[in-house]
């Protein structure tokens, strides 16, 4: 009996660590001003700043622009990579990383793809024809 409530015991303390870890683990969403007070790994949703300077070097790879998040901060994002293929083309992009001094430093840029058919309304109708 003591055998089975030690494997139980054992079970449970597993699974906490786990979640524990998890949650260390996870990234959270949230806005500019709050990545600085969480000084931690984040994701913030914006758009980029189309009237302000973007720059890439090719030479340390380092892709830098300015960008303005849902409450309407705006912050200087600097990424150690290419800059995304439709990068100026997107509605929306999602920056991971941290804030270091004025700067969001990016370990990921997301962008969000505009669709060519938006505005467009599809509906199904019963039978599987598509009327527009």
């Amino acid at each position: 009996m003591k055998k089975y409530i030690l494997i139980a015991f054992a079970t449970i303390i597993f699974l906490i660590l786990i979640l524990v870890s998890f949650n260390k683990s996870a990234i959270v969403y949230t806005d500019f001003q709050n990545a600085k007070k969480l000084g931690k790994r984040v994701q913030v949703v914006g758009s980029w700043i189309k009237e302000m300077p973007i720059r890439y070097d090719i030479n340390s790879s380092k892709f830098e622009f300015y960008m303005k998040d849902k409450k309407g901060e705006v912050m200087f994002v600097s990424h150690n990579g290419a800059q995304p293929n439709n990068f100026t083309i997107a509605p929306e992009i999602v920056v991971q990383g941290f804030v270091k001094d004025t700067t969001f430093v990016a370990s990921q840029i997301i962008t969000k793809c505009p669709s060519k058919y938006e505005g467009e309304v599809e509906h199904l109708k019963y039978g599987g024809e598509i009327v527009r």
